[in-house]
């Protein structure tokens, strides 16, 4: 995986990938509100070994004291140490557990042994600290001492018997201080733990889901899975339908900024041979093929465009529904021959826009698209009129794979978040082994929200709280009939857009 690709997984899954980074720091530290509160405090004792009357006594003092340090040590929980301590303080507590909460520690070449005691209590540890480095010099004096006993001769000629006296003793020389806050659980370690796991964890089940995710999100996946440019992307609008009377809507300024985009994007994907009939459909049902093609047919006629949309979906149709059209004869009756094309075609309220309802449904719907007579009436439409098919979609039956090789080509729409990448490579495939031509797709009810293009990268619409309200101002506001606040506002946004 390249950095690229992380940045992806990361931008794509970040809702995951955050809300399992703040579970698992809410969880360690629900985890570390459960455990019992511990204190530390430390004490120290000082090893002597006797003294010297020169430099050379007091070097091998200092040896010794060094050796003998070290062997002390483990002499801090030592059984008889523990068990002093326990009478001393009157815990309620065995040898092996306390010696289980004390540490003795030594610096390298060093006499000062350091003692840590571990309690539930400031005060216990404190005084389990100081009480044990009390018993460990008790214990080590008593070591010391039990030598064997040696008989010397007086001055007096009398014998005396001597006894081993302690040579190496220690000393304590830094009490415990009461602790002022708990060692255990420590917040500084078990939080960035859990915050740590979490991030993994996050990464791991973001990657699962991304690599899983098999729908169509971004243009990139388009183009992978269909082998095909695209030719715009529109956005989600409640404006953008294709139900009843719908088409004729008034749209949102970025709406008809991308519908215009889409339209100049079709003019030059292939200015050797423009295309003059193009089939609009998709892979699957409910992927908005009738909303794109009404809306396309529209844009068109705006431009000064001849142009005749024809609802070549005899099994659903939608476009009679969308103008508010009479649905009832159409496209059928002027195959069947029952009706002459002319008195077949219904006007629209956009100047240029001629419609060619699907009619009655037919039992044969294949037959009727794929016949010579469709190819013959296409052919027939497109030498003086730009002509749209909407046909149905490519993988539940087989009408748009026989439309698209009597026009100049066909239109994937494409709905993001809802279409899947097989599907859309299916329908690409199923166009080519045909010999259908794919002019290109169309990504459909892309979210303009600005999680979504930080997520996916869209920056489609980026211009929608800048441009779009600059744009909409001067094209519906004369600088006459501006207030002096308004035009203030506009010269304000222009500035923050620089």
């Amino acid at each position: 995986m390249t950095l690229q690709d992380l940045w992806k997984l990361t931008r794509r899954q970040m809702v995951t990938i955050v809300a399992f980074t703040v579970a698992g720091l809410v969880l360690a530290y629900g985890w570390m509100l459960l455990q019992d509160k511990e204190y530390t405090a430390t004490a120290g004792g000082y090893v002597t070994a006797g003294g010297g009357q020169s430099i050379g006594e007091s070097y091998s003092s200092q040896t010794l004291a060094q050796q003998k340090a070290a062997a002390y040590v483990t002499l801090f929980t030592n059984r008889n140490v523990t068990e002093a301590v326990i009478d001393d303080l009157g815990l309620d507590s065995t040898p092996q557990a306390l010696a289980s909460r004390i540490t003795a520690t030594l610096p390298p070449d060093g006499v000062t042994i350091e003692v840590s005691a571990v309690a539930g209590e400031p005060k216990e540890a404190r005084d389990i600290a100081d009480a044990v480095v009390v018993a460990a010099a008790a214990e080590a004096k008593r070591i010391e001492e039990s030598g064997p006993t040696r008989e010397t001769v007086g001055a007096d000629g009398e014998t005396r018997t001597v006894k081993s006296q302690a040579q190496v003793l220690i000393k304590p020389n830094e009490s415990a201080i009461l602790p002022t806050s708990p060692t255990s659980p420590d917040p500084l370690r078990i939080l960035p733990l859990g915050l740590i796991i979490g991030l993994l964890v996050g990464y791991a089940v973001a990657a699962v889901r991304h690599y899983n995710d098999t729908k169509v999100r971004h243009v990139d996946d388009i183009e992978e899975a269909a082998g095909t440019g695209v030719l715009g992307v529109l956005p989600v609008s409640k404006d953008l339908g294709s139900e009843r009377g719908e088409a004729r809507r008034p749209k949102a300024f970025h709406e008809r900024e991308a519908l215009r985009k889409l339209r100049t994007n079709l003019r030059f994907v292939d200015v050797d041979h423009q295309p003059r009939s193009i089939v609009v459909t998709s892979a699957n049902q409910g992927e908005g093929k009738s909303t794109v093609a009404s809306s396309l047919a529209t844009v068109l006629a705006e431009s000064g465009e001849q142009v005749v949309l024809i609802d070549a979906d005899l099994r659903r149709s939608a476009v009679a529904r969308a103008f508010d059209l009479d649905g009832s004869v159409g496209l059928t009756e002027v195959l069947a021959g029952t009706l002459p094309l002319a008195d077949a075609m219904q006007t629209t309220d956009v100047p240029g826009l001629q419609i060619l309802t699907a009619g009655s449904t037919p039992p044969n719907p294949s037959e009727l698209l794929g016949s010579h007579r469709m190819e013959v009436l296409i052919a027939e439409l497109s030498e003086k009129h730009f002509v749209v098919l909407d046909a149905p979609p490519l993988l539940p039956v087989t009408d748009a794979t026989l439309l698209t090789r009597s026009a100049d080509g066909a239109v994937l729409v494409v709905a993001a978040g809802k279409t899947h990448k097989e599907a859309l490579e299916r329908a690409a495939v199923s166009l080519r082994a045909v010999e259908g031509k794919v002019l290109g797709a169309i990504l459909n009810q892309a979210s303009t929200s600005r999680v979504d293009r930080i997520r996916y990268g869209d920056v489609e619409y980026g211009y929608a709280k800048t441009y779009t309200d600059d744009y909409v101002y001067e094209a519906e506001a004369s600088p006459a009939v501006m207030s002096r606040r308004d035009v203030k506002r506009r010269h304000s946004k222009r500035s923050k857009v620089r």
